[in-house]
């Protein structure tokens, strides 16, 4: 049971991080980007390619998988976001040119890097903790410390800095918050940028116990997406809470039923939050209107 938990935690966190994203990219930009999981299979791939393929150290591998993801995300608000936004799209295109960029991103990794699945070696592979009589592996640790860290800064980014402001008030408005000298194109560039590192940063970090492959992106997006939607999509906190809800089921289900019904459990939940109480199932959670 124990061992069920800490791989339950251990991808509540990703999935937390991928939740993050999606709340972070709604709250700030009003757009619910789709590729969230492509960022996160970017960090573990090209990161796991660089300590398989290259020899580098860890470290220095999870540091280059951020940055590719963080390129990844600027690239998709560049070429994609602000160009629909000044053709003025509807939410359904942007929404579908995000999902296009994911499967771009899926098949230009399968045929730079392959179909091997792909993982960077522990931070601390002599590291222990033993619970119970069991031993939890150093990386789980790295996983749990990260995403605190990760998620207090990023609440106090939102709620206490100029630029937290800035970034939500361009959510509520683009046009208006324009004639208030807020640029939207910043505000774009740095949500997709800074998400799009988190997930590369997740991804990378959550290999060693998880490997990542080239098709995994979207197994993140559905997992992501439910916490973002079970916490509140655009509440950070409610994000990190249906993170660890989604990650335990999964878990749970992985361990005690059979992990070819993870998939279907975990769709059915997305379709009856969606259907009965969209706004999230933690109380207090709201999602940002966007006009």
């Amino acid at each position: 049971m124990l061992e069920t938990l800490v791989i339950g935690i251990s991808l509540g966190c990703v999935y937390a991080l991928v939740a993050v994203g999606f709340s972070l990219i709604y709250r700030t930009t009003g757009v619910v980007s789709f590729a969230q999981g492509a960022f996160v299979m970017i960090g573990g791939m090209f990161g796991g390619w660089l300590v398989m393929d290259h020899g580098l150290a860890t470290p220095a591998a999870i540091a280059a998988g951020t940055g590719a993801g963080i390129l990844a995300g600027l690239l998709l608000a560049t070429l994609v976001i602000l160009p629909l936004w000044r053709r003025n799209a509807s939410e359904f295109v942007v929404i579908l040119g995000t999902l296009v960029f994911l499967v771009i991103c899926e098949n230009l990794v399968l045929n730079l890097l392959g179909s091997q699945p792909r993982s960077v070696s522990p931070l601390t592979p002599n590291l222990h903790i033993s619970v119970i009589g069991q031993q939890i592996p150093g990386q789980v640790l790295w996983v749990v410390l990260a995403t605190v860290l990760i998620t207090t800064g990023l609440y106090l980014l939102l709620s206490r800095t100029r630029l937290g402001i800035a970034m939500r008030a361009c959510a509520n408005d683009r046009r208006t918050s324009r004639l208030m000298g807020i640029s939207p194109t910043f505000v774009a560039l740095t949500a997709f940028g800074l998400t799009a590192g988190i997930g590369a940063f997740a991804g990378a970090l959550i290999s060693p116990i998880q490997v990542s492959a080239y098709n995994a992106a979207h197994a993140y997006n559905v997992s992501g997406f439910l916490s973002a939607v079970l916490g509140g999509l655009g509440d950070v906190r409610g994000a990190v809470a249906g993170g660890m809800v989604v990650g335990l089921i999964e878990a749970v289900v992985g361990v005690y039923v059979s992990s070819t019904y993870v998939n279907l459990i975990l769709l059915g939940l997305l379709l009856a939050i969606l259907l009965l109480r969209p706004r999230g199932l933690l109380p207090g959670t709201r999602a940002v209107a966007v006009r």
